[in-house]
């Protein structure tokens, strides 16, 4: 049992080569749905991009055939992804130590593993994620043996338990320890003939389904070695699948010996005796070699409280085919299948699931196909039963500025309605739920039910009537759509309004990213710098070293790496004001010290390192015993224009209504170039 903090943390290469090529099952068991991680392929955030992140780390997963078991429960569980934490001792401050323990004591109870391993080290300049990982785990495989530990299952002792012994540090993290010394060592780079490629490139080919984190690379044939710590158990020889239980039943060795002879294979299965760990695998594996396979659908699509939904089944002759449902719904045979009746009161379910078993069975309906000790269960694609009446409401949150007497336009499922102007933070209860849907090629369709609450926020904001802004951002950057709600004129730009002339602008801002995910915008960047030396005010929100960023540009402006190093994760950390008088901080809003409370998720990321004189830093920021950094807020005058780069995660706040993060964004656009004071 590997265990780790995200989706894509998992060592997939390694996992193939343990169950693929030496018959050892394996499973993952992954803390988080990864909320806070980055979005390449769509514009899903927060829950939504755990949803989709959870569909990508079990299609990873089947591609090895390697189990999942999630140790959070759901949305409202603490041990959720809140982003970036630079050390173990704030994650668990925020999860909870003892949920974390709990969740892991039970994960080994659960899948009794003779060997865990975490994937990454916790050593300091590690994620603060990967760190808590790590260290729970150590603890949690003693008390998982202790029968005085109070878990619904018996105790279980884990056998042998390996680190990693290489360094996880690269662009983001940056270890600061080495790494402990290899025990042994597998190569992964292995050429495997029944799959035409090595274990290292099936792991490749694994790993790009976590695509919306841009994982996923070819690898040229060649040596791919895995080096591996060992903590305790009997020592490895060569492999650490050394000195494991051996298998007691002398069948399942001769059926394993007998690959690729397929019918020798499904002699020896039929005369094996397993034991109850080993007993389903078993009659799977019988299944597969002899061919037993079917097709299960579900219509129809999504699913309804209080209707009927149809299995159609094909199976192959002489077959048993047993369905199942959820407790409660009621089972009829039908020519093709069986008729399923949906209770009028049943919850409705997403897509997600408590975990993932590549053995099958996932999905709340399906089938079971057997036949003389053959079993093989039959998922359909991930089924929907949706709400028999959704409700919505949009937009969902609201900003209003305070002394606009315009009332609020609320579109929900009964129709249009006006709310009066909050004067603060208002929330408006759900009135039911509704299925939010999102579809990606590598995933097929995600579904999560979510309800309909309104959240508004009325705002002691000032603009300047006269700014005009535009923005070029990626889909999912909602920054235009903030901008609106606040009163001020914002326009998305495509690439070819990019490319026309800009002068109707006194603002352009670039998005996170930008300069990545807008390929269009390197070849703009003489006409930008003319813009800005014509007046015009260019803002950039944070970029990272690889997304394109040029460090001569605009005026020299490096961008910190590796990112642990330049960012302050501590939502309220304190805030330090380098220039007090400079126009950005004081028109048309002057931000006070109470525009840095009520922070999320973290200050903010990717901070320049080194910038030219032209640049005056702004602020100072620090986490709890870290160096000062001051570039998360950059102003440098250009001609008769300026730049401004700000790396505060401003994108985190806007969906969490923080009064100060929409009053410096208006100060950051509002009318032409400021002064540099």
């Amino acid at each position: 049992m590997a265990v780790g903090a995200h989706p894509d943390d998992e060592w997939n290469g390694f996992m193939a080569w343990l169950g693929l090529g030496q018959g050892v099952r394996t499973v993952y068991a992954c803390a988080l749905r990864g909320e806070g991680g980055q979005n390449a392929v769509g514009v899903e955030q927060g829950a939504d991009l755990g949803a989709l992140r959870a569909c990508e780390m079990e299609l990873a997963a089947a591609t090895i055939g390697m189990g999942v078991r999630w140790l959070n429960t759901d949305e409202t569980d603490p041990l959720f992804d809140f982003g970036f934490a630079r050390s173990a001792e704030d994650t668990l401050a925020r999860w909870g130590a003892a949920r974390l323990t709990g969740a892991l004591v039970h994960a080994i109870r659960a899948e009794r593993p003779d060997v865990v391993s975490p994937t990454f080290l916790d050593v300091p300049g590690q994620h603060g994620h990967h760190r808590a990982i790590t260290r729970t785990l150590l603890r949690a495989v003693d008390l998982a043996a202790d029968p005085a530990f109070p878990d619904a299952l018996p105790p279980w002792r884990v056998a042998k338990a390996y680190l990693p012994a290489f360094s996880g540090a690269g662009g983001s993290y940056d270890d600061e320890e080495p790494p402990p010394p290899a025990t042994v060592t597998v190569d992964l780079g292995e050429f495997v003939p029944e799959l035409g490629l090595s274990w290292a490139q099936l792991g490749e080919q694994s790993r790009r389904f976590h695509a919306s984190q841009g994982m996923g690379r070819d690898l040229p044939a060649g040596p791919r070695p895995l080096a591996l710590h060992q903590l305790f158990g009997p020592p490895d020889h060569a492999a650490p699948t050394d000195n494991l239980p051996p298998c007691a039943d002398p069948a399942i060795a001769e059926a394993l010996a007998a690959w690729p002879d397929i019918p020798r294979v499904a002699a020896a299965l039929r005369a094996a005796r397993p034991d109850e760990r080993n007993c389903r695998q078993v009659a799977h594996a019988l299944a597969v070699a002899e061919g037993i396979e079917g097709i299960v659908t579900v219509s129809p699509d999504p699913l309804l409280p209080g209707t009927t939904a149809h299995l159609r089944v094909t199976a192959p002759a002489g077959a048993t085919v047993t369905p199942r449902a959820p407790a409660g719904w009621t089972i009829r045979p039908e020519p093709g299948g069986f008729a399923v009746d949906i209770p009028a009161d049943a919850p409705p379910f997403g897509t997600a699931r408590p975990g993932f078993d590549p053995l099958g069975g996932n999905e709340p309906l399906g089938v079971t196909l057997s036949r003389d000790g053959a079993v093989r269960e039959i998922d359909p694609a991930p089924v929907l039963l949706a709400p028999a009446r959704p409700a919505f409401a949009t937009p969902a949150q609201i900003v209003h500025r305070i002394g606009d007497p315009a009332p609020i336009r609320l579109r929900t499922e009964a129709g249009e309605t006006t709310l009066p102007p909050p004067a603060g933070r208002a929330d408006l209860p759900s009135r039911g739920d509704s299925a939010r849907i999102f579809a990606h090629p590598h995933t097929g369709r995600v579904a999560r039910i979510v309800p309909a609450p309104v959240a508004l926020l009325g705002l002691d904001l000032a603009n300047d009537a006269q700014a005009r802004v535009g923005v070029v951002a990626a889909p999912d950057d909602a920054t235009a759509d903030w901008l609106t709600q606040l009163g001020i004129a914002a326009e998305r730009l495509d690439d070819d309004a990019l490319a026309a002339p800009l002068a109707r602008f006194t603002c352009l801002l670039v998005g996170i990213a930008g300069f990545a995910r807008r390929p269009a915008l390197a070849a703009q960047r003489p006409r930008l710098m003319e813009w800005m030396r014509a007046g015009g005010h260019l803002v950039t929100l944070y970029h990272r070293p690889q997304d394109g960023w040029d460090n001569t540009w605009p005026a020299g402006l490096a961008i910190g790496t590796p990112s642990l190093r330049w960012r302050v994760s501590e939502p309220d950390a304190p805030v330090e004001v380098l220039a007090p008088d400079h126009p950005l901080l004081n028109r048309p809003n002057r931000i006070t010290a109470a525009d840095w409370q009520g922070w999320v998720r973290e200050r903010g990321l990717y901070f320049a390192r080194d910038w030219s004189p032209a640049y005056t830093p702004l602020l100072a920021l620090a986490d709890t015993g870290q160096p000062r950094l001051s570039g998360a807020l950059l102003h440098a005058a250009i001609g008769a224009g300026a730049h401004t780069h700000v790396a505060l995660a401003l994108h985190r706040q806007y969906p969490a209504l923080v009064p100060g993060a929409f009053r410096l964004l208006a100060n950051l656009v509002s009318g032409s170039a400021p002064s540099p004071g």
